[in-house]
């Protein structure tokens, strides 16, 4: 005899069974199908916004990507305020072209009291012309050049012994050429050769003038304030 109450439980369990296996084959496609197709992505959606008075959804707008930066050339215009004084001509090219040649020099020039020290390079070289001195030649370049000479000029008038002869102290104006200022004299008790002083642009110079060589030092002199 066939149990019918243990058929019936067994028809049951199977069943069961039977719906969880379904139920698990479903969920498995529709994962599969999302995995396929893709999840709908944020940006394909529209915004839903409350409507009240019947005004119409809105949609939010995309942002615009910035533009890059346009590169500006350098300009080729001035500064303003002017260009930079140029500093005149090479020194030691000059007095190579001069015939001069020349050596380093330890003599004290009267330009080193009156540069404040460290503030600026003091050049100063022996020339020699022939084998023989000519005389020396210092030198500083700097946009102070106007106040060094100022303060150089009163510190002489009140240094000049009584022997002081053939002072000339001018401003030289010149077509086509720099203004320069000169100052130059002979005072055995600051120097025994001749000392000229020169500014021009933003240098100024000393240079002590050997007898004999007046004429080639001031050949040299108009070639680097020209």
């Amino acid at each position: 005899m066939i149990d019918a109450g243990g058929t019936i439980e067994y028809m049951e369990e199977k069943l069961k069974i039977t719906s969880g296996l379904l139920t698990l084959m479903l969920l498995l496609g529709i994962a599969d199908v999302a995995l396929v197709e893709g999840l709908p992505k944020a940006s394909d959606q529209v915004a839903q916004v409350p409507t009240t008075n019947n005004q119409q959804p809105t949609t939010s707008p995309t942002p615009s990507k910035p533009k890059p930066p346009v590169a500006t050339p350098p300009s080729t215009q001035p500064p303003v305020g002017g260009v930079r004084k140029s500093q005149g001509p090479d020194v030691l090219e000059s007095l190579i072209n001069n015939q001069f040649t020349f050596t380093d020099s330890r003599e004290k020039m009267i330009l080193q009291k009156v540069i404040p020290q460290g503030e600026t390079i003091l050049n100063t070289k022996v020339l020699l012309l022939n084998g023989d001195r000519a005389g020396s030649i210092a030198w500083v370049s700097s946009p102070n050049v106007k106040k060094y000479y100022l303060v150089l000029k009163e510190a002489l008038h009140s240094a000049f012994t009584p022997d002081v002869s053939d002072l000339l102290d001018e401003t030289q104006r010149r077509e086509g050429h720099p203004t320069r200022n000169l100052l130059t004299f002979l005072d055995p008790g600051l120097s025994q050769e001749r000392v000229v002083f020169i500014r021009v642009r933003e240098r100024l110079y000393e240079f002590r003038v050997a007898e004999g060589a007046s004429e080639a030092i001031f050949d040299l002199i108009e070639d680097l304030t020209k």
